[in-house]
C-alpha cells in the first residue's frame, strides 16, 4: 500500500512541472480541421441576393428529432420560406437536412462557437440562422456536392476496368 502511494505521487510531482496544455478558449482558439462541420445556417444566392430557401420543409420532414419547422410562402415567381425555425439545443448534427435541401439553402458551418448559458437563445429563426450563414465560413459539404458522392457509379465502368471480353480471355 506504502509502494502504490509512492508510485501515485511519483507521477502527480512529474505531471505538476509539465506546461499546461489547456488552450484558454475563448482567447485562444485552436485552428478547425477542414472537413469540420458545425452548427446550421440558411444561405442566400450570391448572384440574385434572394435566400436559397424554397420552403419546401424535406428538411422538417427527414429532421429525426425533429427540430426544424417550416412555413412555405406561395410568391408569383417562387416559393419562400416565410418562417424557418431551428431548436439548435436539441439537434443531433446528423446532416440529414443538408442533405436532402434541393437548392442547398441549409449548409453546415466550419465552427461550433454558440455557446451560451440561456437555452432560449439556441432557438434559432430564419434571420439568426441567415446572419450566422454570413458570419462563418461554411463547410465544404453541401447537398448537392453530398448527393454527388453518395450517388452510384456510371455504367460502363471506369478506365482501369476491363470489359467482359478481355475478362473472358
Amino acid at each position: 500500500m506504502l509502494r502504490a502511494a509512492g508510485t501515485a505521487m511519483a507521477v502527480t510531482l512529474r505531471n505538476f512541472f509539465r506546461h499546461p496544455v489547456t488552450v484558454h478558449y475563448p482567447r485562444v482558439t485552436r485552428a478547425y480541421p477542414d472537413r469540420l462541420r458545425g452548427i446550421l445556417a440558411l444561405t442566400y444566392d450570391p448572384e440574385t441576393g434572394e435566400e436559397n430557401c424554397i420552403g419546401c420543409r424535406l428538411c422538417e420532414y427527414i429532421c429525426p428529432p425533429q427540430v426544424i419547422k417550416v412555413e412555405m410562402l406561395k410568391a408569383p415567381s417562387r416559393n419562400y420560406a416565410k418562417t424557418f425555425a431551428l431548436e439548435l439545443y436539441a439537434c443531433e448534427f446528423c446532416e440529414l437536412c443538408v442533405q436532402v435541401c434541393p437548392t442547398d439553402a441549409i449548409v453546415m458551418l466550419r465552427t461550433f462557437d454558440l455557446a451560451t448559458s440561456d437555452r432560449r437563445e439556441l432557438l434559432l429563426d430564419k434571420d439568426r440562422l441567415h446572419a450566422l450563414g454570413r458570419q462563418f465560413t461554411p463547410s465544404w459539404a453541401t447537398g448537392t456536392g453530398l448527393r454527388a458522392m453518395q450517388a452510384p457509379a456510371p455504367k460502363g465502368g471506369g478506365k482501369g476496368q476491363a470489359s467482359g471480353k478481355d475478362a473472358a480471355e
